[in-house]
């Protein structure tokens, strides 16, 4: 790597060496968050990550704050021509999404040739450069990756270390040049819960911050100053009695695991939610001249852990149905078996009381709003780059009965997330169903376009340290709303990991070291102006 620009003390191997160290310690605390706690942060691992990142800024000079919120704020006087520079802050999150691993230590593979990963705990998983081309860029790299099970955290536990590294790094060459740095680490940012930073953003502005960047992105060095608008529709059913039902019914449960990704990335990595597996069973039981008579589903829960997994219920008339069903389900998840779906379908047993249409009518809806033609890219499986999605993504009980069906909705323009979103609620109106649209967050990119150095300053760190950045909307949010609010403009930048919250994640240790060094190139750029 060519960094004449930027000359550290440490080579790269013991940086990673340290960068994966950190990386290891704050995976294996648990601080997934809980959108139905009401609290802030709404886990109380959030808490023990913070007492644990504020202690290690404190060992290196920092002087660290802690707000009520778990906000952890770690300042650092600027120093050499950044002395006198206005203040810049530093971001990450402490939250990890739910179903977060924690394991003690990650596995490295060294100088990888593209080959199929071994995770230790699941040997169904297939990653390989040929079933995943967008690995390329990490071939010959020592790769880190967790069991295999669930994601470990790099979303934004990558981000993290990398600002760990930094600030050891910092300590280590007293005449590297910053500006003063406000360093934070916030909760609750995968559950979308802004106020836990809205006293944090007042603060900064009183402080006088002037920018900032979150270390929250995905790809190497890339640089988002636009993201998603993005809102939520909701679809309700009503519990309606169940009509030509098989007339000896007995219930067959049956475990969809569909195939886990972020939407960011859902159409390289082959996405499959439950609820449209689900449907497309329902499709091939229907074809098959066996709904309702002989199979029919009353019973549907998405998994609190895992989005794409949910438990479903069916009744049937008999064993030879349930074996039908069997080689329905076989047929419709089987295909995604290598990146991750699976699938089983238990023995008969009584048939639950109480049984209702909910499901029938959800799993219809959910087939026919996969079909329909609103004129967009639809699901997030078929989406990339600018497009947009809406995914059908969860089905829970309602309150007081019946299903609700959650569909995430995301555009770039707010003209298309309009669209998205009256597309959910007449297919729902013309059916007679209720609905309700939720707004969650805005595009950053309309208050970002009189900032442009917040492109400029990353591209020239990159091109110190001897590495080419990009420039791409991120497919998703960043939370930064309540910071633009006050005035303060906040760019995402990447991190270098592949198959963000999703069991397949992994980074390498030659981007734990150079993400590093471009953070570090990247103050010094700020510092000398």
């Amino acid at each position: 790597m060519n960094d004449a620009r930027l000359t550290l003390s440490i080579d790269d191997r013991r940086l990673a060496e340290r960068s994966r160290a950190h990386l290891e310690s704050i995976v294996a605390i648990d601080s997934q968050s809980d959108e139905n706690s009401q609290t802030i942060p709404s886990t109380e691992g959030q808490k023990k990550l913070a007492d644990f990142v504020g202690a290690f800024f404190e060992r290196q000079g920092a002087r660290v704050e802690r707000d009520d919120f778990a906000n952890v704020i770690a300042s650092l006087e600027g120093r050499g021509v950044g002395a006198d520079r206005p203040p810049v802050a530093m971001m990450v999150h402490l939250d990890t999404s739910k179903g977060t691993a924690h394991p003690p230590r990650l596995e490295l593979i060294e100088a990888w040739d593209g080959s199929r990963i071994p995770f230790p705990a699941n040997d169904r998983l297939w990653v390989d450069v040929e079933t995943y081309p967008a690995t390329r860029e990490y071939l010959g790299h020592d790769i880190l990756f967790g069991p295999g099970t669930a994601p470990v955290g790099l979303d934004d536990k990558l981000g993290l270390a990398h600002l760990m590294s930094l600030v050891e790094v910092l300590a280590e060459h007293p005449d590297l040049p910053h500006p003063p740095l406000v360093l934070i680490g916030r909760p609750d940012e995968e559950i979308g819960r802004h106020a836990a930073v809205e006293s944090l953003s007042k603060l900064l502005a009183a402080r006088g911050v002037a920018f900032g960047f979150t270390v929250d992105g995905f790809l190497p060095y890339e640089t988002n100053v636009a993201n998603f608008n993005a809102s939520q529709a909701s679809v309700f059913f009503p519990p309606r009695p169940l009509e030509g039902t098989p007339a000896t019914g007995r219930a067959v449960p049956v475990t969809i695991r569909g195939v886990t990704t972020h939407g960011c990335t859902a159409r390289e990595e082959g996405y499959r939610s439950a609820t449209r597996l689900g449907a497309e069973v329902l499709g091939e039981v229907e074809r098959a001249g066996l709904l309702p008579e002989k199979i029919v589903p009353v019973g549907f829960v998405t998994s609190e852990e895992r989005e794409c997994n949910a438990e479903l219920t069916f009744l049937v008339a008999g064993e030879a149905e349930r074996a039908a069903l069997a080689e329905a389900v076989g047929r419709v998840v089987g295909p995604h078996e290598r990146r991750g779906a699976s699938w089983s379908v238990g023995d008969l047993r009584p048939a639950p009381a109480g049984t209702d249409d909910a499901t029938l009518q959800m799993l219809r809806f959910v087939r026919d709003f996969i079909a329909s033609d609103p004129g967009f890219v639809l699901l997030s499986e078929d989406s990339s780059d600018e497009e947009g999605y809406s995914n059908p993504y969860r089905a829970v009980p309602a309150d007081p009965g019946g299903l609700r069906l959650d569909v995430r909705l995301r555009d770039f323009s707010e003209q298309g997330l309009r669209q998205r979103e009256e597309h959910v609620t007449h297919l729902a109106a013309d059916r007679g169903l209720e609905s309700t649209v939720t707004q969650q967050y805005v595009n950053m990119a309309p208050r970002m376009q009189d900032h442009p150095y917040l492109v400029d300053l990353p591209r020239k760190a990159a091109t110190m340290v001897g590495v080419e950045t990009r420039v791409r909307p991120i497919r998703g949010g960043t939370g930064v709303d309540p910071f633009l609010d006050q005035g303060i403009p906040i760019a995402n930048l990447g991190t270098g990991y592949f198959a963000l919250e999703s069991e397949k994640e992994f980074t390498s240790m030659q981007f734990l070291a150079g993400h590093c060094r471009w953070l570090a190139a990247l103050l010094k750029v700020i510092a000398e102006g």
